[in-house]
C-alpha cells in the first residue's frame, strides 16, 4: 500500500510539472496599471521586457468601455501611432483577450486621440510555443572604422526567472528528486 501512494503521489507531481512548463499563459497587459494612458511613456515597455510570450498565451487588455480601445498594427502605424489600418480590426469592448497565434513582432496602441502617443501602446516579441527564450541578436550598425553590434539588452532575471536560459530546469530538478525520494522508499 505504501508503494502505491509513493508512486501516486510521483505521478501527481509530474503531472503538474509538465502542466506547468507547457501550460498557455494569460498575460494582463500593464500588470495592476492596466490599459490607460500611463503616466509614464515607458509603462508598456517595462511591463514587457519582464514577460515571456509564446504562441499559444493570450493578453489581456483591461480597459472601461467607452474609455479606450485595442487594435493591432504594423510596425510603423505603432512608430507613427496611425489608427487607419489595425490587423484584425478594433476591439471596443473592456476587458478583452487577444490570442498570440503567429511568432513575431507584434504592435497595439489605444486608437482614442492621442492616447497612443502619450504611451498606450504595447510592443512584444511573440516566441514560437517549442523555442526557448534566447535574447535576439543586438542590432547591426555602422560607425566609423567600419560595422559593430549595440550591446545586448540586460533580461534582467536570475537563474530561476522566465528569461533565463535555465528557465524550466527547477520543474526537471524537482521531478528528478523525487522520482530518487520514490526510489528510495520503494527499495
Amino acid at each position: 500500500m505504501a508503494k502505491a501512494m509513493v508512486w501516486s503521489v510521483v505521478v501527481v507531481v509530474l503531472m503538474a510539472s509538465a502542466a506547468s512548463v507547457s501550460a498557455a499563459t494569460t498575460h494582463d497587459v500593464g500588470g495592476s496599471t492596466g490599459w490607460t494612458i500611463p503616466s509614464d511613456s515607458k509603462t508598456y515597455t517595462n511591463w514587457a521586457t519582464g514577460q515571456s510570450f509564446r504562441v499559444g498565451d493570450s493578453l489581456r487588455f483591461t480597459f472601461p468601455t467607452g474609455s479606450h480601445n485595442v487594435m493591432e498594427v504594423s510596425k510603423s502605424d505603432y512608430d507613427s501611432c496611425t489608427t487607419t489600418a489595425p490587423i484584425g480590426g478594433t476591439k471596443t469592448t473592456g476587458p478583452t483577450t487577444l490570442s498570440l497565434s503567429t511568432a513575431g513582432m507584434h504592435y497595439y496602441i489605444c486608437g482614442f486621440p492621442q492616447h497612443c502617443s502619450a504611451g498606450q501602446k504595447l510592443s512584444i516579441n511573440v516566441l514560437s510555443s517549442t523555442s526557448s527564450k534566447v535574447p535576439s541578436p543586438p542590432p547591426s550598425t555602422t560607425v566609423a572604422g567600419g560595422p559593430t553590434s549595440a550591446p545586448p539588452p540586460s533580461t534582467g532575471g536570475g537563474p530561476n526567472s522566465a528569461s533565463s536560459p535555465l528557465h524550466g530546469f527547477g520543474v526537471v530538478a524537482l521531478s528528478s528528486v523525487v522520482l530518487v525520494v520514490a526510489g528510495h522508499l520503494l527499495f
